[in-house]
């Protein structure tokens, strides 16, 4: 029910109690009906206007109010309206968050991991820096020594310039000495082969024995280089024994005795003759027959 029927509901009510009322005067006194009638004609005349006023007074509130609510309505409609557009700008600004915070996060992970990468690389260059000092270090003391080596090289190069002299000198005068020695060597054994024995005039004690073997082996890439001899302690050898090596009736070579095992011995080659080289199954005899 709208608010102007209850108010004519209400007004009726009251006109029906007024003319209860006086209807229970007028039975009650029994006084002059006419002018008790025009009394309260004039009174319900009155309070119809009373009514109507009030009536109008209502209606214009009403109209007012709904005037008012048709403002609110549309003020409410506006801000629904504005209401929506703020939630959607809420939501797109959330979901705007929600990239930012997203991306936020993979710049902080970014960040530690350049941080972690800044700090290794910090941490090796600090090691780079040391390492960088003590080569420094290093190389100064290198250069020190390569100055100290470099006049060393200085020095010796000139020491081996006067020794390579001196050596060119030396080795004139060992080739000469040598070629002299071996044809004494060569005159000893051309005599011993003739039956004169040097070993009773230049080596005192007892003469050395006769004794007869072959080359079993020889190691010649070695300076002097080494035979070994078919013959031993068995045979009366001992060590440093001369042996003259031959092959057929030509002479090669001389060895001395260094090392004596029971049926072998081991021996330094001494000299060859000029184009002559021992070889395995070469005659060895302390004696030329």
């Amino acid at each position: 029910m709208s608010l102007l029927a209850k108010i004519l509901v209400v007004i009726q009510a009251i006109l029906v109690m007024v003319y209860l009322g006086l209807t229970a005067s007028l039975y009650q006194h029994r006084r002059d009906w006419r002018t008790s009638y025009q009394k309260l004609k004039l009174r319900y005349s009155q309070s119809v206007s009373r009514a109507q006023q009030e009536i109008d007074a209502l209606r214009t509130f009403v109209r007012a109010k709904d005037e008012v609510v048709g403002a609110k309505e549309q003020e409410v409609r506006q801000l629904k309206t504005q209401l929506d557009d703020a939630l959607r700008t809420a939501q797109s600004y959330q979901k705007h968050f929600r990239d930012e915070r997203e991306k936020n996060q993979r710049q902080q992970e970014n960040f530690n991991q350049l941080n972690g990468r800044l700090t290794t690389a910090l941490r090796n260059n600090e090691q780079l820096n040391s390492r960088n000092e003590e080569l420094d270090t290093l190389l100064d003391t290198a250069t020190k020594r390569r100055e100290i080596a470099e006049g060393q090289v200085a020095r010796l190069t000139n020491l081996t310039t006067e020794l390579e002299s001196d050596l060119g000198t030396l080795r004139e005068t060992f080739a000469d000495t040598r070629k002299r020695l071996r044809d004494k060597e060569l005159l000893i054994s051309m005599a011993q082969s003739r039956g004169f024995d040097f070993a009773t005039l230049a080596v005192p004690g007892p003469p050395v024995p006769a004794i007869d073997g072959t080359v079993t082996a020889i190691k010649d890439d070695i300076s002097p280089a080494l035979v070994l001899l078919s013959v031993g302690s068995d045979d009366r050898v001992e060590q440093g024994f001369h042996f003259s090596i031959y092959r057929n009736d030509v002479f090669v070579g001389k060895v001395v005795v260094e090392r004596v095992l029971p049926d072998s011995a081991g021996c330094r080659v001494l000299f060859t003759a000029d184009g002559q080289a021992i070889a395995q199954g070469d005659s060895a005899a302390t004696r030329l027959q």
